[in-house]
């Protein structure tokens, strides 16, 4: 029986994308920005970046907890969409106008620079996680397992228009910056990003205003750790966790090092030479996005997992070499048909990242008759985001030490690649141990249905 009409599947939909167009901007641009326009040590800058995962990490967990037992007129869900959604309008705005507090130009106060991204950075993150954790618990909530893959398609044409969005942004956002001292927003630049706060908050509505979860699901009394010790001791989660966060390892390196990499060793510098490549990238990765859902049709979700990560293992090392490649084909070139495979493997990686754990979630409560999607939801986020924080030092450390031994960025930029491949193939060796194609109609008939608490 379907849950949801088609209008509230979208509508419920869309709130993935002002978030993500956010989350990606300031991914691909903050690090770039901050270590260039506003002259801020790269460790540090990594530094700022690694914090606010374990911001965002920590609060996945305990908000996948916490909804799950909230008490409310609202339901569970709701009132973190509703109180998170402004506050990262705000703080996604803050991050990007340190000059309107400091001189960002004076060095003397490049400690004070760091703190102000540092606070802003993990008030966006935590808010960010605060709001989309309960968003995403709603799914099994909302939708059984027949309408959730296009429930779930929805979803991620949604996040992938966000993401193309929020990817033009960053790559434009270095272009938007007036010469200084200090350097700073323009006006056109401004403007933009006031469009794309109100977008973010209008999109957001449906969720904060319409959807419903399914009659008959009560608040959960249970206690965090003992719920964290289910969720653990669930082999198929755990595993997964482990393969989600050698994956984001890697791929958090190459969306923050993307404008870096193309500016300084592809010499794509303006918005006419950026725009093919990042285009590339982002659009492979949205029309992948419909290939695999063949692929899984036939090959099911291991096997075309398995080859979207072939793809990233194969392809990140060329950054060593994509810049004689481009001096012999183009650089524009080069870089659009080198973003293409790493676009469709980041593809089949956002697609999992949704279905998975709505899966594990389903098969836990078959056969436990409860309901702790957003225990599975929440804690996905803690080693996900160590991952990443993880990364983002290590990012920060090679540029800084590029910088230190050769004067320049262009060397970290170049070996980001070969560094994280490696992270990748781990994934695809421990993936190999997973089972993600549950059979549910077996699982039903041998736990006699499952409950719905």
């Amino acid at each position: 029986m379907t849950m949801l009409s088609l209008p509230k599947k979208i509508g419920y939909s869309m709130g993935r994308f002002g978030p993500t167009l956010l989350m990606t901007m300031i991914t691909i641009s903050a690090f770039y920005v901050y270590g260039t326009s506003f002259q801020l040590n790269w460790f540090l800058n990594g530094l700022s970046l690694a914090l606010s995962y374990v911001v965002i990490g920590l609060t996945h967990w305990y908000i996948g907890y916490y909804s799950d037992s909230l008490k409310s007129r609202w339901g569970r869900r709701r009132p973190f969409v509703v109180i998170g959604t402004p506050c990262i309008v705000i703080s996604a705005f803050l991050i990007f106008v340190p000059n309107w507090f400091l001189d960002t130009a004076n060095p003397a106060l490049e400690l004070t620079l760091f703190l102000y991204y540092t606070v802003f950075l993990c008030l966006f993150k935590f808010f960010y996680a605060f709001a989309m954790t309960a968003h995403q618990a709603w799914l099994p909530e909302i939708t059984d397992e027949g309408e959730r893959p296009l429930t779930s398609g929805f979803m991620n044409t949604f996040n992938f228009a966000g993401d193309t969005t929020g990817g033009v942004m960053g790559f434009m956002t270095p272009l938007l910056f007036a010469a200084g001292p200090p350097e700073q927003l323009s006006e056109l630049g401004l403007t933009l990003l006031l469009i794309f706060c109100a977008i973010t908050l209008l999109f957001m509505l449906p969720s904060m205003i319409v959807i419903r979860a399914r009659p008959g699901i009560e608040p959960i009394e249970r206690n965090l750790r003992e719920e964290t010790r289910v969720a653990v001791g669930n082999k198929t989660f755990l595993r997964w966790t482990i393969v989600v966060g050698l994956l984001s390892f890697t791929l958090i390196a190459i969306s923050q090092s993307l404008v870096g990499f193309l500016r300084q060793v592809m010499f794509l510098d303006s918005i006419e030479a950026l725009m093919p490549a990042a285009l590339a990238m982002l659009g492979s990765t949205i029309a992948f996005f419909y290939i695999w859902l063949t692929g899984i049709r036939r090959l099911g979700k291991k096997r075309s997992l398995i080859v979207g990560i072939v793809l990233l293992a194969l392809f990140t090392p060329l950054t060593l070499v994509l810049r004689e490649i481009g001096s012999l084909v183009g650089y524009a070139l080069a870089a659009t048909l080198f973003f293409i495979p790493i676009g469709a493997g980041m593809s089949i990686y956002y697609l999992m990242s949704y279905v998975v754990p709505a899966d594990i979630a389903q098969v836990d409560e078959i056969v436990t008759g409860e309901n702790r999607s957003g225990i599975y939801a929440g804690f996905l986020g803690v080693p996900l985001n160590l991952f990443q924080a993880l990364s983002s030092v290590l990012l920060g450390a090679l540029i800084e030490l590029s910088v230190i031994f050769s004067g320049s960025e262009l060397s970290g930029f170049m070996w980001w690649g070969p560094v994280y491949a490696p992270f990748v193939l781990a994934a695809a060796l421990i993936l190999r141990r997973i089972n993600i194609d549950p059979d549910f109609d077996a699982l039903r008939k041998e736990h006699g249905g499952g409950a719905h608490t």
